[in-house]
Formats: structure tokens, C-alpha cells, sequence
């Protein structure tokens, strides 16, 4: 495909695959990595706040 193909395949809302399972496991995965890090840093930064 060529470029000019994949920019008319965009504009015209060209066919859009549902994701798979697997897909849908990783980003939940990701995003509850990144929850659940963001609360260590919070808890870690309340606990032994830095004092200049």
C-alpha cells in the first residue's frame, strides 16, 4: 500500500478490526502497572517527603 492509500484509508474510516483478547489483557495490564506504581510513588513520596 501506498502512502496516498493509507492516508484515503484513514479519511474514509476504512474497516476497523476489534481487538483481540490478548490486546485488551495487555492494556489492562499496562494500565494497572501504571495505577498501581503511581500509588507506590505517592505513598513513597508521603512517607519520606524531601526537605531542602
Amino acid at each position: 500500500m501506498s502512502e496516498q492509500d493509507l492516508k484515503q484509508e484513514l479519511v474514509s474510516g476504512g474497516a476497523v478490526e476489534p481487538l483481540l483478547p490478548i490486546e485488551k489483557k495487555l492494556i489492562v495490564g499496562s494500565l494497572v502497572t501504571g495505577i498501581v506504581l503511581l500509588a507506590i510513588l505517592v505513598i513513597a513520596n508521603h512517607l519520606f517527603p524531601l526537605t531542602v
